[in-house]
């Protein structure tokens, strides 16, 4: 009876702390903060390719997670949704990512939007979503977030656990 009280004590605090768990990252020029309750803090250095696309801004990766920063020059004056919509229609043509129809696609608040997707992969699953929303009126901006996973009971949490995720400007 008390190493089931201790072990489903364990578990409840277990939850709890994974659940405290958030990922926040500011960047400059434009200037925005990302945050992801749920997922991770990561390091995040300048993305490998900067030098040739200045656009990919920052990576970062951890275990089963990544993060890539995008921020793409924007029409001036682009909202959030147009931004949104541009990137929605080109993930479609990127390779390994399923047509939009396959999207879950919301607004979460009034800056940011949200895509996310299930691409299976040889004895593993690999759960995306794309935060979108747009920065100073010059850029609009991705923020990619990938987890591998090995079962389907991790697709409904990934689903859920963007709905509290924001990009807000500075």
């Amino acid at each position: 009876m008390r190493t089931a009280f201790t072990a489903a004590a364990l578990a409840l605090l277990a939850g709890l702390s994974a659940g405290a768990q958030a990922f926040e990252f500011q960047v400059s020029a434009p200037d925005f903060t990302v945050t992801i309750p749920g997922v991770p803090s990561l390091s995040m250095k300048p993305h490998p390719m900067q030098a040739t696309h200045p656009h990919l801004r920052y990576m970062g990766a951890d275990g089963p997670y990544t993060v890539s920063i995008i921020t793409p020059s924007a029409e001036r004056g682009m909202s959030a949704l147009q931004c949104a919509s541009a990137t929605v229609r080109s993930l479609a043509a990127r390779p390994n990512v399923p047509p939009s129809d396959e999207f879950y696609k919301a607004r979460l608040d009034e800056h940011t939007f949200v895509a996310i997707y299930v691409t299976q992969m040889p004895g593993l699953l690999q759960l995306h979503a794309h935060l979108l929303s747009a920065a100073a009126g010059t850029h609009c901006v991705e923020v990619h977030v990938s987890r591998i996973a090995t079962s389907v009971d991790d697709v409904a949490p990934w689903f859920s656990g963007f709905q509290e995720a924001r990009i807000s400007a500075r």
